[in-house]
């Protein structure tokens, strides 16, 4: 389980986030929903170590951890960002690989079949050698996702991932959340679509900007 107490975060004198405390449970899908400025985003920031929360205490499985902390080959939360930051210049293979190779230091026998591993569970085998300009928003995120995954994250964490999608792949991405939900993956997803969140969700968490 995840917990996270008292999480507190402001820009200047805007507080983003005030005394969040949550519980998620293994396995489970939490959903978080609301209008831009209401922290969703710097939420998943903090929970991936690129933001410095005020204050908090997080634990997972009863064990307290820092995000920002963490050493590189430790990964509790992966966060799959609504830009997906692929490298252009590299391929789908040499994405989902680079973290595994340089951080996990794992060799090119283990990060070659965990990649190959990861893109037939998402439905990508064949984009293996193709380059980011030449995939659709969907394969994108999928690729995305697979390369959060190669890092054996605790916890997979996405930011708006039915944003600009149209109905097809919006169905598309609630399937592929559940199917991970089937195989343990616990998740949060930070969206603005209600109706999505409710569809997938086991808990939901509704937040309203700070004025």
């Amino acid at each position: 389980m995840l917990q996270i107490k008292g999480l507190n975060k402001s820009f200047g004198k805007k507080q983003v986030i005030n005394q969040l405390d949550l519980d998620i449970p293994t396995g489970s899908i939490l959903t978080v929903v609301g209008p831009s400025g209401g922290g969703k985003t710097t939420f998943l920031r903090i929970l991936a170590g690129l933001e410095t929360a005020d204050s908090g205490v997080f634990t997972l499985d009863g064990q307290a951890f820092s995000p920002k902390d963490l050493k590189e080959h430790e990964q509790v939360v992966g966060v799959v960002f609504q830009d997906f930051q692929l490298f252009p210049h590299l391929s789908v293979f040499e994405n989902i690989t680079l973290a595994p190779k340089l951080v996990l230091k794992e060799t090119k026998e283990v990060y070659t079949r965990k990649a190959e591993a990861l893109a037939e569970q998402l439905g990508i085998t064949e984009l293996l050698n193709s380059y980011p300009y030449q995939l659709s928003g969907g394969q994108k995120q999928r690729v995305a996702l697979a390369r959060a995954m190669a890092m054996d994250p605790k916890v997979l964490a996405y930011d708006e991932p039915t944003s600009a999608l149209d109905p097809a792949l919006r169905q598309q991405v609630e399937e592929m959340i559940l199917s991970l939900k089937k195989q343990g993956v616990t998740q949060i997803v930070v969206t603005h679509d209600l109706a999505f969140a409710k569809n997938i969700a086991d808990n939901l968490l509704e937040v309203v900007p700070n004025n």
